[in-house]
């Protein structure tokens, strides 16, 4: 159970289905209720092709450019931290441009599947057992998107949104730890391979 959660929760923090709730509304607040059911279903689905895809041929691409696994882990700890960091001090998602958001495909990729959760994959996956347990973390944790977007408009009535951004900003400083977390690892494996 603990090595399942060491793959889920690293996810779980990095999609950040609570800081997206917010966002989601947002960017779908034109569009009537069954629209934006439409779209939550759809945006998942996509962000799900994604990164099953990124994940799979993500370490072909790194073996192509001689990238080893230390490398990409300081590099993605570093992505990590520094986008939490942001998110943390900036208000709302600032890597997401809400006006320029209107199609299935930049919900699925900026706001669902974003670096954050792009490096993170990458990293689990490298794991013993790493593709079998990212995958079934991936899927658990996109069914818990699924249905906190689709039942966005109560969430939200019931939290507030203010409560939802401050949840986010929470999870925000466990990216950041999960972020330096990598970089030390990465750190480590670099030093002991000289």
């Amino acid at each position: 159970m603990s090595t399942f959660l060491s793959f889920f929760l690293p996810l779980f923090v990095s999609i950040d289905a609570i800081g997206l709730l917010p966002v989601f509304l947002t960017v779908t607040r034109g569009l009537q209720k069954d629209q934006r059911r439409r779209a939550a279903i759809e945006a998942v689905f996509a962000a799900a092709i994604i990164a099953i895809i990124f994940m799979l041929v993500g370490e072909q691409v790194f073996k192509f450019l001689s990238i080893t696994d230390s490398d990409f882990k300081i590099a993605g700890g570093i992505i990590l931290l520094v986008m939490a960091v942001i998110d943390i001090l900036v208000p709302g998602k600032p890597a997401v441009n809400e006006r320029e958001m209107g199609g299935i495909v930049p919900l699925a990729m900026p706001l669902i599947v974003g670096p954050a959760t792009l490096a993170t994959l990458l990293i689990l996956a490298k794991r013993p057992h790493g593709y079998t347990l990212t995958t079934l973390s991936l899927v658990i944790n996109f069914l818990i998107l699924m249905v906190v977007l689709l039942g966005a408009d109560s969430v939200a009535r019931f939290v507030g949104l203010n409560v939802l951004k401050a949840l986010s900003k929470m999870v925000m400083v466990l990216l950041a730890a999960i972020g330096v977390n990598y970089i030390v690892t990465g750190l480590k494996q670099v030093l002991m391979t000289r």
